[in-house]
């Protein structure tokens, strides 16, 4: 019984893992663009975009790189970064630490119709406040528990789940990765089920 009992445990992480990466592939897609923070306590309500989203770290290879736990992906009402707003949507691991292994919750703002909203994105992103309340009216659990991946010759140091690369320190709008482990249950025989998936996606040109 004990492993059919994992290999039932197995089925329904693989299952969360699948669930996961064909919704967030759909709403990247339809996104203009995307931005890569640090962790979900960037979004407090005073937030400076600039400034705000994850550093750009230089390789060994000369490619830049930001690494974040939380993906705000915007949606305008047309490819023109200058356009309106239309719509919000933002995926975020519950912690400020890599290594935890925590929720990953989506939020899906007001769909503002095909004219978009005029009010800037820096307003919009402002009243979204989720370090206050990260379990935000509109927000949904997607994966109960999850971590990237394990930083090379490391046993304990993980990166976020969500990355991007640039050939400059200027941030661009290519392409996102996701590189997220999902774990299944609460106990310590649970946890020995678990499945890691690497994926890259570009927003809508």
């Amino acid at each position: 019984f004990r492993t059919m009992y994992k290999d039932n445990q197995r089925l329904a992480t693989n299952a969360t893992l699948r669930y996961f990466i064909a919704q967030i592939s759909k709403e990247t897609l339809d996104a203009t663009e995307f931005y890569v923070f640090p962790d979900y306590q960037s979004l407090d309500g005073t937030i400076n975009i600039s400034n705000d989203v994850a550093s750009l770290q230089a390789d060994a290879h000369g490619t830049f790189l930001a690494y974040g736990d939380c993906l705000v992906l915007v949606t305008r009402s047309s490819i023109n970064a200058t356009s309106n707003v239309r719509q919000i949507r933002i995926y975020y691991r519950v912690t400020t630490n890599a290594a935890t292994v925590a929720p990953v919750r989506f939020y899906e703002g007001t769909d503002y119709g095909v004219n978009g909203t005029n009010t800037s994105l820096t307003t919009l992103l402002n009243a979204i406040n989720l370090e206050d309340y990260p379990s935000l009216a509109g927000s949904s659990e997607m994966v109960a528990h999850a971590r990237g991946r394990l930083k090379t010759g490391t046993s304990s140091t993980y990166y976020p789940i969500f990355s991007t690369e640039s050939a400059n320190m200027t941030p661009t709008n290519d392409s996102v990765s996701i590189n997220i482990e999902v774990i299944n249950g609460s106990t310590v025989n649970n946890l020995l089920s678990s499945s890691s998936f690497n994926y890259t996606i570009s927003p809508r040109k």
